[in-house]
């Protein structure tokens, strides 16, 4: 047997795509004529390059030569002949045709009955495994994302970074990796701070509410505290007052007994007073996040890391091996910064100067300082410097998984605690993944290299930072909101401070009613809220990943809710439409066969072109999570929607066929499109709807 027979034997007993199998013939190939020729040259250095064929007269699929010309010393026509001979030899029976083309390209016309007919069974009996592979196996992977602070409500704009994070969770796990999502939460950073001020001065009489001071009667707890830290901004803004003078000072006050857990010996207890607000909020955000499907493994607290130490150790260690300096003039006198080069770098926390202040001079910590800690917690490294956590449940989610949240050994609530994790149950990871937005990059870059530092090289080379752009608002949802437009520019920036946003609850809820009016306006029963909410969820989580993450989101409302066209609710009518063709067949009493017989002998283009597209579902879906590229699957499964629409409106219905060989292929194809589309919205984070 040859070479070349050998790889079509395996081919046959073990399963392949188009790609694997047109690549893995044409490298036997390349091997064969080198060896022909007499050339002294790495095949493996010869990339093959396989593309869809330009033009339907040349093939199905097209491999150009070109390029080897000058590295085998032959012209690049001869080269494709010569490979063209080796291939014939070595007949297919997956293959009709083989050409070389001018000015060096091999073209391949495959059998389409009998690859269609292989592509379906490998579908059909993979089922809901399609898809699914093996090489993540024994590595752990964590995600990182949400992280919204525990403050005030969650707005559009954070619903970026977790689609994205939950999207990335969900593809890693489809390549068998281990994968922990950690939804962290800043629960002593300013934002927090902020609305304990509130709540005092609230306390006092000193500050008057939009709307009035106390929580409406139908207004959610994050959403007061919304109106509570807006209020307190604009405070602070008046600096030249009496009341915001003070309020200043009370900042500076709740910070630092939040940050270190003081306890009052008189007065307010200000870190009871955060810790109640935020576990509301953060539930509130859990909720928020469940109606989109994005669920977490464990939240780990920012006051945890302070409190239990592992901070104070991280600047300990950072101090011990000369990585800090202390300067005694200038912008940064009296704080503990990390020399980071030369020059200046703007972030979200004012710094211009690229050496970063890790410890003011107050004593706080910085952002950047409590990440190091917690990055070094992510791989496992706490435990060296013999920091201990505990793990509780903190409930179960939406989709039945249950969630954990970080304690200190010293925290009162584990006296009640009977359910407890092993410590080395989170954490520990091989590889990290932080989505954070792109205004976040120059501190994500201190972080990594604090450990580079710090001599944990592999662990900061592990470290990616998965960052994105804002998501802003449209001119026309922009003016929705009163925002003054007449500047014409294409999109306006949000701001939580000032009120400018668009709440996360009041875009799904709009979503929802705006799924219902559609149904109606088109004649249809009313939807069940159940199927609206699905529907409004797909199309929101479609809106805020099928965008480059170097794209900047102009979010307009209209189009996120919009219904046709490339959009998440397209997708989950063309899966419906997948299924009720099954029903249909059912109910007319028609029973697909067993097994699937040999195809027909031609097959309309439509056809051909759903065929390759479900056959290109395992390789996309792997090259898409190794890239960590949520957009470019979104990409597919639309595509995959429109190619199943175009099969659908260019073939006469299977119901009226009476050709039992054609109805019976059709209705196997409409099942492995129904299968192929159901595994790829779960990854996408759809709940995949049957029926609409």
């Amino acid at each position: 047997m040859t070479v070349l027979n050998e790889a079509h034997a395996m081919t046959e007993s073990t399963p392949q795509d188009i790609h694997a199998y047109l690549t893995g013939i044409m490298q036997q190939a390349v091997a064969s004529y080198l060896e022909q020729e007499h050339i002294d040259f790495d095949a493996t250095q010869l990339p093959i390059d396989l593309r869809l064929s330009a033009q339907a007269s040349f093939g199905d699929y097209s491999i150009p030569v070109m390029a080897w010309s000058g590295k085998l010393k032959r012209p690049p026509l001869k080269i494709a002949e010569g490979l063209l001979a080796i291939l014939q030899a070595n007949a297919q029976a997956d293959i009709q045709e083989i050409t070389a083309t001018k000015p060096g390209y091999l073209n391949f016309r495959l059998n389409r009955p009998v690859v269609g007919h292989n592509i379906i069974e490998r579908v059909l009996e993979a089922g809901a495994d399609y898809g699914q592979h093996k090489v993540g196996v024994g590595t752990k992977v964590i995600v990182e994302h949400t992280n919204i602070n525990s403050n005030k409500a969650a707005h559009v704009g954070h619903l970026r970074n977790s689609c994205l994070g939950d999207t990335v969770v969900r593809m890693l796990r489809s390549q068998g990796y281990q994968v922990e999502a950690d939804n962290y939460i800043d629960d002593s950073g300013v934002q927090v701070a902020d609305v304990v001020v509130g709540f005092t001065l609230l306390q006092k009489g000193l500050l008057d509410l939009p709307g009035g001071n106390e929580q409406l009667p139908d207004e959610s707890f994050d959403y007061f505290c919304s109106r509570v830290y807006t209020t307190v901004s604009r405070v602070y803004d008046d600096k030249e007052s009496e009341l915001g003078q003070m309020a200043a000072r009370l900042r500076k006050e709740v910070l630092h007994s939040i940050e270190h857990g003081d306890e009052p010996h008189s007065g307010p207890d200000y870190p009871a007073l955060a810790a109640d607000l935020s576990h509301q909020i953060v539930q509130a955000h859990l909720k928020t996040m469940g109606r989109l499907n994005i669920s977490y493994d464990v939240l780990p607290w920012e006051s945890a890391i302070l409190r239990a130490g592992l901070w104070q150790h991280t600047f300990e260690m950072l101090k011990s091996r000369g990585l800090l300096e202390k300067p005694e003039t200038g912008h940064a006198a009296g704080c503990w910064i990390l020399p980071f080069g030369e020059g200046e770098s703007q972030t979200s926390e004012g710094d211009r100067n690229s050496d970063k202040i890790l410890v003011r001079s107050d004593g706080t910590a910085t952002y950047t300082a409590k990440d190091i800690a917690y990055q070094l917690w992510k791989f496992g490294l706490a435990d060296q410097l013999g920091v201990e956590f505990h793990f509780v449940p903190w409930g179960i989610q939406h989709d039945g998984r249950k969630l954990w949240t970080m304690r200190t050994p010293n925290d009162p609530q584990l006296k009640a605690v009977t359910d407890e994790a092993p410590a080395t149950k989170f954490g520990h990871a091989n590889r990290v993944v932080n989505v954070i937005d792109v205004r976040q990059s120059y501190l994500q870059q201190v972080v990594y290299e604090s450990l580079r530092r710090l001599g944990y090289v592999e662990q900061a080379d592990n470290s990616k930072h998965l960052a994105y752009e804002v998501v802003t608002l449209s001119a026309s949802t922009a003016a929705r909101l009163g925002i003054d437009t007449s500047d014409n520019r294409s999109y306006y920036a949000m701001s939580g401070r000032k009120g400018i946003e668009i709440k996360a609850d009041d875009l799904i809820n709009a979503a929802i009613q705006r799924m219902q009016e559609i149904s109606q306006e088109e004649g249809k029963q009313e939807l069940p809220a159940e199927t609206a909410s699905v529907l409004a969820a797909s199309a929101i989580r479609y809106f805020m990943i099928r965008f480059n993450l170097q794209q900047i989101i102009a979010l307009d409302m209209d189009e996120v809710l919009r219904p046709k066209g490339d959009t998440g609710v397209y997708i989950q009518y063309a899966y419906a439409r997948s299924n009720s063709i099954l029903r249909r067949l059912q109910e007319t009493g028609y029973t697909i066969p067993a097994t699937l017989e040999a195809l027909p002998e031609q097959l309309e283009q439509s056809e051909w072109d759903l065929l390759r597209h479900i056959d290109a579902y395992p390789r996309r879906l792997a090259e898409y999570a190794e890239q960590m590229a949520p957009s470019l699957l979104a990409s597919y499964v639309y595509d995959l929607a429109a190619h199943f629409t175009d099969f659908f409106e260019h073939t006469s219905p299977i119901i009226r066929e009476e050709n039992e060989q054609i109805k019976a292929f059709r209705a196997f194809l409409v099942q492995a499109t129904a299968q192929t589309m159901s595994n790829a919205m779960r990854v996408l984070g759809f709940e995949p709807l049957e029926r609409i």
